[in-house]
């Protein structure tokens, strides 16, 4: 013990010696590390990605599909990135693919637990070439977290593709059948509709001041009078291009309906024997004592499999009435059409003009539609994806803490070395005394 002060004394009285040389070496280390910390800070930059939508809690993307982190360093996107920084002819999307890493965040319970926040980090100093125009590393960050936000809103954001489609109706379809296929298309457009005003009644786009509700008025017109209009003209001329095609095709669709109605009605005559044979046989010991909410007493039936019985006969019953209606109207078209004058060329060209005014309208219709839904969906998906940002000061990017602490460490380490190097001293020292 008396030889460990003595060399702690003496380690002391040596520090004290060199200082000056100390001082110049924690002042040069200081700086060295600063700069090294300083151009490390500047190649690595980090956001935090949160995602802002009912579905990412259960791991899904807002159309439903499964949410996949990974498919930010995608070719689709990175290559995005490099012609968005003007990098196409010096950088590859698989270079600057090794430079980006994702990590998430909120991690909670080791067990089931689907993350919602990710990290995603930049590190240009993974590049083997830099380019000579290589942004800086924030600008790098923030240019890959907005391509990849159009990427995901573009491509998840809502499924539009009902919009996409385009019935083949042409001047050498048949009328009938060419109303047919646009009174599909519009009512696939009315239905779109009526879910976005189910989302937001009120939404207006500030630039054309156009809305939901003033679309859906001008296609329910379409379909309450042009289409009626339309149908009305075709049934009563019995206007068709080829006679014997059309009235081939619709009764072959007659008899399919038929077949569809039989077996509904068969189906609805067994339910309904069913009933009154259950009915008879329990209906004595079905019925109990119940209380309404007026607290009066009355005879309740309870669940029984009539229920059942009741609800598939009603369904069936309203099901075979359509295919009758259908069947009906079927037969009256038949009628006309046989009954007309083969190819009237007055009434098709003025069948073709209607057909063709209105397929217009529906262009028109859908195109204010899509141009709409592009402003909502960009209305409604603004806080899908939300980036953080931060912003370092000249303080945090030299890391003064982790310089200081390093620095300490080696002092620390330097006089731990110079205590053991002043203990040998003395037991050599104490060991020629001894011998002497």
């Amino acid at each position: 013990m008396e030889r460990f002060l003595q060399a702690a004394k003496l380690s002391i009285a040596k520090l004290f010696r060199y200082r000056f040389r100390i001082i110049a070496i924690m002042i040069a280390l200081v700086l060295g590390l600063s700069v090294l910390n300083y151009y490390t800070s500047n190649n690595i930059s980090s956001a935090t990605m949160s995602l802002n939508f009912s579905e990412a809690s259960a791991g899904l993307n807002p159309n439903s599909t499964r949410f996949n982190m990974s498919e930010i360093v995608s070719r689709k996107v990175m290559s995005r990135v490099v012609d968005a920084a003007g990098l196409g002819d010096e950088l590859t999307w698989k270079d600057l693919a090794k430079c980006v890493s994702t990590s998430s965040v909120d991690r909670g319970s080791s067990s089931g637990y689907i993350s919602t926040t990710y990290k995603i980090t930049y590190d240009q100093s993974k590049l083997s070439k830099k380019p000579k125009r290589l942004p800086s590393a924030d600008d790098m960050v923030k240019l890959i977290c907005s391509t990849y936000k159009s990427y995901f809103l573009d491509n998840y954001g809502d499924n539009k593709s009902i919009l996409s489609y385009e019935p083949l109706v042409g001047s050498e379809e048949e009328p009938y059948i060419a109303i047919g296929s646009l009174e599909v298309k519009l009512n696939q457009i009315y239905r779109y509709i009526n879910m976005r005003i189910k989302e937001n009644k009120t939404y207006t786009d500030e630039e054309t001041g156009a809305s939901f509700i003033s679309l859906m008025k001008d296609v329910e017109n379409m379909i309450n009078y042009d289409i009626t209009s339309i149908y009305s003209f075709i049934l009563e001329t019995g206007v068709s291009k080829d006679q014997d095609t059309l009235v081939s095709l619709e009764t072959y669709k007659n008899k399919l309906e038929q077949v569809s109605y039989n077996r509904l009605m068969a189906q609805y005559d067994a339910d309904n024997k069913g009933i009154q044979l259950y009915d008879e046989a329990m209906s004595a010991i079905v019925m109990i004592p119940s209380v309404d909410s007026a607290k009066e007493y009355y005879m309740s039936r309870t669940k029984t499999a009539t229920d059942s019985m009741a609800k598939n006969a009603d369904y069936e019953l309203k099901e075979a009435i359509a295919y009758q209606k259908s069947i009906a109207n079927t037969n009256y078209l038949i009628s006309q059409i046989r009954g007309s004058a083969s190819a009237n060329i007055r009434n098709l060209r003025t069948a073709a003009n209607m057909i063709l005014e209105l397929k217009n309208n529906i262009d028109r219709i859908s195109e204010e539609l899509k141009l709409l839904d592009v402003s909502y969906i960009k209305y409604k998906t603004q806080n899908y994806l939300v980036f953080n940002y931060s912003a370092r000061s000249f303080m945090q990017k030299i890391s003064i803490k982790q310089t200081a602490l390093v620095v300490a460490a080696a002092i620390f380490g330097y006089y731990l070395l110079l205590l053991l190097l002043c203990w040998r001293q003395l037991r050599k020292k104490k060991k020629k005394h001894a011998k002497v």
